[in-house]
């Protein structure tokens, strides 16, 4: 992918994910964002809460050169079946330390907490204390709704590899007034159009969509189709506006009943 800013790959961790008792909608969440920020998402992986399997699948983002954002989702909490920190250090080849800032983050959470009554003494439990526990060299990102400190780890050549705290809520905090603003510039965003066919079948676009592939080769034509509402969407999306434009022209002299 020449003069590309990169891919993002998405590492999810989660056995309850796997299992079917917890639906996945951070991996969306960061895939939307993503693709508006010129940095689309190439794969998405969901990986049990074991430490070969996380640390085989970052190895493998880490392999592909396209890829230079891995967010790491998940696994990250206080208890033993949190093993994302080490999975990552393992990865990535380097010792687990004691951060200063995320566990100053717990100690100060863990006194509002006693001052809320939540716990019964101001200090930080050994539970906690494993959160502060992050690879060397990691930099503590801002989590304003939670405990678990998200991580950015610099890996070099404009490429980053984000560990981040499974909860929704603040998954997603993390990523829209963190993440994204402060890693995610750069990107080549994309110029997206959409057709819209009224009780068309999805069918009958095949051979439009098969000349538009043959004219515009760097236009990507996807077809989706909304059965309940007789809606189906024809997506253009590419990087210069005036080859997406000059392809839903195309699109429309083919099929005119849009």
């Amino acid at each position: 992918m020449p003069n590309s800013p990169g891919l993002t790959a998405i590492v999810t961790v989660g056995d309850e994910i796997l299992s079917g008792h917890t639906q996945d909608t951070n991996s969306s969440l960061l895939a939307r964002h993503a693709f508006a920020a010129g940095r689309p998402v190439a794969h998405i992986e969901v990986v049990a809460d074991h430490a070969a399997a996380i640390v085989a699948a970052i190895r493998r983002a880490i392999d592909d050169p396209e890829i230079t954002r891995i967010a790491v989702c998940g696994g990250i909490g206080p208890t033993p079946d949190d093993r994302t920190f080490a999975a990552v250090a393992e990865a990535l080849g380097r010792p687990l330390e004691l951060n200063p800032i995320a566990y100053a983050n717990i100690e100060a959470l863990a006194i509002r907490m006693h001052a809320a009554g939540w716990i019964e003494q101001p200090v930080v439990s050994e539970a906690n204390r494993r959160c502060a526990m992050v690879p060397v060299g990691a930099t503590v990102l801002v989590n304003r709704r939670g405990m678990a400190p998200p991580l950015a780890i610099d890996l070099g050549d404009d490429r980053w590899l984000f560990v981040l705290p499974g909860i929704p809520r603040e998954f997603s905090a993390i990523v829209e007034e963190e993440l994204i603003p402060q890693y995610f510039g750069g990107g080549a965003v994309p110029v997206v159009r959409e057709v819209h066919y009224r009780s068309v079948p999805e069918s009958e676009m095949s051979a439009p969509m098969l000349v538009l592939a043959r004219e515009f080769p760097d236009v990507t034509v996807g077809s989706y189709p909304h059965v309940e509402q007789r809606d189906l969407v024809i997506r253009l999306k590419g990087q210069e506006a005036s080859r997406v434009d000059a392809a839903v022209a195309r699109l429309r002299s083919l099929r005119s009943d849009a």
